[in-house]
């Protein structure tokens, strides 16, 4: 039986989504990566093929707060005797909950809240229940984002399906779900559809989360693993034995000191399945069709920071594990996708019964134990089955996604999908972009209104440099296409001409940020985006980066002056106060600076991986230990350093560093 119904949490608010674009701004798409000798040349075919640039045409989703309040979600409940399965179509499709009824008990880790952070593509995501990540390295650029959602009455039932287009690779994709009636079993169909001409660089991980306790293992069906780790900016890709790796067991998470990746080597024969056991043996059990052969395990690590991090998501006690399933070997790599090609893999997720004894017992014995375990509960993994839902005899569409399948349909004059509809209806976001298709027209809003989508591509542009009349706002996104397509200079010239036709914060702006983040010229850096912050004072994220230019070349007191006559929104906000605590700490203010920098201190956007508040915490605390004891600060002095740390010992809840 599938029933719609709201599913209630506290929940922070997801916010305005920032009006500019990603000028080589998100600084996660850019990190590079290095391989240790460990890693054959076979094994490397296609790491670090198909990156991107840019998250273009995508806008980032960083406008999110941390003021909790009860919200009432649509949730899609497929439920028979034996389990109960949530779905959030408003949340990226997320499989929220798989309840084992019969058991009693909850199969995946379901987050108390929704509290979005810094950790994905776009900016914003949560943790919690088991989140499908298509098209590129990351989180689903569609994460916290709705989904089209349908029932499809098929022959064996009837299917849940989630679906959307996404506008980076340019594709299709779905998550479909059935549960049969006397199943203790739930499958899962992915899909994916490239029904272009052109090949496509692709990528798939099914995110699962599930609960960390101290006896939390991991099992999987192979003694060998990629480790993949995060260091100054870039990732490292080893090797690591499984179940012992430098003297201690990492099929338990919490023996694994830091955060660290372990991607999961099944051999080709083997069949594909990931599973965890708690300490009385019971846990989840995942296994697929052979099309996704990799599988993964993700901790936050014990130290300070990784514990943190797990409640900064959720709340005080907090604490999970991922456990993955993609379409390669490790997340560093996109598959090329053919043409008019469509990928499908079905999924099955159950719980897992383990003897406690053969769970924590030899760890190939347990293996073994749980392929039997398999085969007696679902049957052979390779020849899972799933409805057909193209002989679907009836569909019914339940809620609304994005138009821009619709938009995509236009612009083709065919349909995207054969399984998927796309209905043709008003969108604010898409309402510019289907007047430009239909009627050659393209509008012109006042200067101060904020740019409502963004497009990328060869037809788009050419749809823009062909109407009869071009305006600042039509330039402005012949700038935005231009550069997305790796045409910086031609950017350049139509962010330059779109601000000659009208000057608006956002062209200037852009223009700015191409001189900072792509020619390295600070000082015209500056002076753009000072005239752009002249004419849009009230952005929060305009002003974040007026605020980081100006730390950064010397323009401190200038920064100070500027956030004391801002209004108290954007003067209260966690990233526009650590930089007024930065220039407070140059300028030698460190009393004031530690009115903003102390245990109370809140970044609701703190980045995964970022050590800005770590980093001015120590700066400012032992410069101050200094000041008190009449002693010069010198960074070298190990002495001082500490005693000032011992002094002021960075509070758990600043603490987000997840390697140390």
């Amino acid at each position: 039986m599938i029933k719609f119904e709201n599913y209630i949490m506290p929940a922070a608010s997801i916010g305005r989504e920032n009006p500019m674009p990603d000028i080589k701004n998100v600084s996660y798409i850019h990190a590079g990566y290095e391989m240790t000798d460990k890693v054959k040349e076979d094994e490397k075919t296609y790491i670090g093929k198909g990156m991107i640039s840019t998250m273009l045409p995508y806008k980032m989703q960083d406008g999110y707060n941390r003021d909790k309040k009860d919200r009432a979600f649509k949730a899609a409940v497929l439920e028979n005797d034996f389990i109960k399965a949530v779905f959030l179509p408003e949340l990226g499709g997320r499989l929220w909950s798989i309840y084992d009824k019969k058991l009693e008990r909850e199969l995946l880790y379901v987050n108390p809240v929704f509290q979005p952070g810094n950790l994905a593509l776009r900016n914003a995501w949560f943790s919690g229940g088991v989140e499908f990540n298509v098209g590129i390295k990351g989180h689903n650029p569609l994460t916290c984002s709705p989904m089209w959602c349908a029932v499809d009455k098929c022959d064996e039932g009837e299917v849940l399906r989630l679906y959307e287009f996404e506008r980076i690779r340019g594709v299709v994709y779905s998550i479909s779900a059935w549960l049969p009636e006397d199943s203790s079993v739930l499958y899962i169909k992915g899909r994916i559809e490239n029904t272009t001409s052109e090949e496509k660089h692709m990528y798939w991980w099914s995110n699962i989360a599930v609960p960390e306790t101290k006896e939390t293992r991991v099992f999987v069906p192979t003694d060998d693993s990629f480790l993949s780790f995060y260091n100054e900016n870039h990732y490292i890709l080893d090797k690591a034995a499984i179940p012992v790796h430098e003297g201690f067991d990492v099929t338990y998470p919490c023996k694994i000191p830091s955060s660290r990746d372990f991607f999961y080597k099944i051999p080709e024969k083997n069949h594909k399945w990931i599973a965890t056991a708690n300490k009385e043996g019971n846990g989840l059990l995942q296994c697929s069709t052979q099309k996704l052969k990799g599988r993964k395990l993700f901790v936050w690590g014990m130290g300070q920071g990784g514990r943190n991090w797990n409640e900064w998501l959720s709340q005080e006690g907090s604490a999970y594990i991922e456990i993955q399933a993609g379409l390669a070997h490790t997340q560093l790599e996109h598959i090329p996708m053919p043409g008019n090609t469509v990928w499908e893999w079905t999924e099955a997720y159950t719980a897992l019964g383990l003897d406690a004894n053969i769970a924590h017992g030899d760890y190939k014995n347990a293996t073994e134990e749980i392929e039997k375990y398999i085969l007696n509960r679902i049957g052979n993994p390779d020849e899972l089955t799933f409805p057909n839902q193209e002989n679907a005899k009836k569909s019914e569409i339940i809620y609304k996604g994005s138009s821009w399948g619709a938009v995509e349909e236009l612009v083709r004059g065919e349909k995207v999908s054969s399984i998927c509809q796309f209905p043709v209806s008003a969108d604010s976001e898409t309402d510019e972009w289907t007047m430009l298709v239909k009627a050659n027209i393209f509008p012109e809003p006042d200067t101060d209104d904020e740019p409502v989508s963004y497009v990328t591509g060869k037809y788009w542009l050419e749809k823009l440099e062909a109407l009869p009349q071009q305006s600042w706002y039509s330039m402005l996104h012949i700038g935005v296409v231009k550069y997305a397509g790796g045409d910086v200079e031609g950017a350049i010239k139509a962010w330059e001409k779109s601000a000659e036709l009208k000057a608006s914060p956002w062209a200037l702006r852009n223009l700015s940020m191409i001189y900072k983040n792509e020619l390295g010229d600070k000082k015209t850096a500056r002076e753009y985006i000072l005239k752009a912050f002249e004419l849009k004072k009230d952005c929060p994220a305009l002003c974040s980066e007026v605020a980081a230019q100006l730390t950064t070349d010397g323009g401190d007191e200038m920064w100070l002056d500027i956030f004391s006559a801002l209004c108290d929104k954007i003067k209260n906000l966690g990233r526009i106060r650590l930089y007024r605590a930065v220039s407070l700490i140059n300028l030698g203010k460190l009393k004031e600076a530690t009115e903003i920098v102390n245990p109370d201190f809140v970044m609701s956007d703190i980045k995964e991986g970022e050590l800005s508040i770590s980093y001015l915490w120590f700066e400012l605390y032992r410069r101050l230990y200094a000041m008190e004891n009449n002693v010069k600060y010198d960074p070298a002095n190990e002495e001082l350093i500490k005693e000032a740390d011992k002094k002021y010992p960075l509070p758990k809840k600043l603490d987000y560093r997840m390697h140390d």
